[in-house]
């Protein structure tokens, strides 16, 4: 029977475009709840190449089936079974996967770029291998890990995905949102996790070798048992007690320099000068890497500083001048901000959650040299939580940020590029945001106007 899986003791079959067309038509009345409906079991079947995109296969049954080279981007496949299938090289960009069983199946070099993860099953398990011939070997079950090396995955969210002991070697998962992950035992090496957030993530026994983790939220994970020789943590939230419990630790960017008031003043003044003499006189503030947490910065001119990577958690920065300031990788959670001069900086991948930005100007810095506009920065930068309130972000940058429950009333986002941001749960009334880019925007709040 059409649909009814191939059976694993028979060759995998293929279908044609007749065949494909009926099941996928059956399983849309399923899942529609018509009497006529039919569930969609193409276990064991070669679906290699095939072009399912846009189609909805949630709950389908695809155990086993081969699906290399398959485009399945902005396919739903929610709870639907992939155990052992094989998916090489597969285009699952923006698909659903929301709590499918992937256990034992094969991903290497596929795309799951923006792709829905939540809950998805990557473990370990007993998986039916096929010969070349595509004949069943009569019952013998290997015993085999999800296999995820060299996948790109940016901005997937795998919340509470389950990839212990899964190899994700060389897998790029930057931006990802792997809260609660677990990924108890699995094989990281050289993954490169730049921005991605691990909240909670349980990394114990990991081999994270080579691992890239820069500006990467590692609040409450484990890492008991961890390896973690040559990884770079540069502007990581991470609880130094944390690292403790790693087995092999050899890190780099994570010394932070201390710098003593005196001498803060000091780089503050000759800053001043430089600027005045227009780099005539006095040194430019180079305070990449260092510990200002709680300073006391108001009114500071720090306009072309450097500050990259920075500690300034809960500092004051209030009407301070930060005019292309180069802030990426800094941690500005819950530091104050308001009515800053933040025109043209650079604030990528930067940790602003909780920080108060009321009236602060992150329009572009207008006509520099006479002939350059340069707009401020904040790709990737985690705003979560943060009050932006009367902000202006004109023409701001602010692709794949997460602006999820930031105050945004009356904020200014004309032409500002949100392209793939988050803003889930975020105030907006009387936000303006004509000619902005929304393209993949997700939760995209309804804009109240004054009457």
């Amino acid at each position: 029977m059409i649909g009814s899986g191939a059976g694993s003791g028979e060759e995998m079959r293929q279908l044609n475009s007749q065949e494909l067309r009926q099941i996928l038509q059956l399983h849309e009345r399923y899942l529609a709840e018509k009497r006529d409906g039919r569930r969609a079991v193409l276990a064991y079947y070669d679906l290699s190449a095939a072009d399912l995109s846009g189609q909805d296969l949630s709950n389908a049954d695809l155990t086993g089936a081969r699906l290399n080279r398959t485009v399945l981007n902005n396919t739903k496949l929610r709870n639907a079974s992939l155990l052992g299938a094989d998916l090489r090289v597969a285009n699952l960009n923006n698909a659903d996967l929301s709590g499918a069983d992937l256990r034992g199946s094969c991903l290497r070099g596929a795309q799951l770029n923006r792709a829905r993860m939540k809950h998805a099953d990557m473990r370990k398990t007993l998986v039916m291998r096929f010969n070349e011939n595509g004949a069943a070997r009569d019952k013998v079950m290997e015993d085999t890990r999800t296999d995820l090396s060299s996948v790109e995955a940016r901005d997937a969210d795998l919340t509470g995905a389950k990839l212990g002991e899964s190899s994700c070697v060389r897998a790029n998962l930057t931006d990802a949102i792997l809260t609660d992950t677990d990924f108890c035992g699995a094989d990281l090496r050289n993954a490169d996790m730049t921005g991605s957030v691990l909240q909670r993530a349980d990394l114990s026994g990991a081999k994270l070798n080579g691992a890239i983790l820069r500006g990467a939220v590692l609040t409450d994970a484990k890492l008991v048992g961890a390896e973690m020789q040559d990884v770079d943590i540069s502007g990581a939230i991470i609880d130094p007690k944390l690292l403790q419990e790693a087995k092999l630790l050899r890190l780099t960017g994570f010394d932070l320099k201390q710098i003593t008031l005196e001498d803060l003043r000091e780089v503050l003044r000759l800053h001043a000068l430089w600027l005045d003499t227009k780099g005539g006189s006095g040194r430019r503030a180079v305070l990449s890497e260092h510990d200002l947490t709680g300073r006391d910065l108001r009114t500071a001119n720090l306009a072309l500083a450097n500050l990259a990577r920075a500690v300034l958690r809960g500092a004051d920065l209030t009407r301070a001048s930060l005019a292309m300031c180069d802030l990426s990788l800094s941690d500005l959670r819950d530091a104050h901000l308001d009515h800053a001069d933040l025109r043209g900086v650079k604030l990528v991948r930067a940790h602003l959650s909780g920080a108060s930005m009321v009236r602060a100007n992150l329009s572009p810095l207008d006509n520099v040299g006479g002939k350059f506009d340069f707009p401020a920065n904040l790709e990737g930068a985690k705003l979560g939580g943060a009050n932006l309130e009367n902000a202006r972000l004109h023409q701001a940058k602010l692709a794949g940020a997460d602006l999820s429950r930031t105050n945004l009333d009356s904020a200014d986002l004309t032409s500002a590029d949100l392209n793939g941001a988050n803003l889930s749960d975020a105030a907006a009334d009387n936000a303006n945001f004509d000619g902005a880019i929304l393209a993949e925007t997700r939760g995209m709040p309804q804009v109240a106007e004054a009457d």
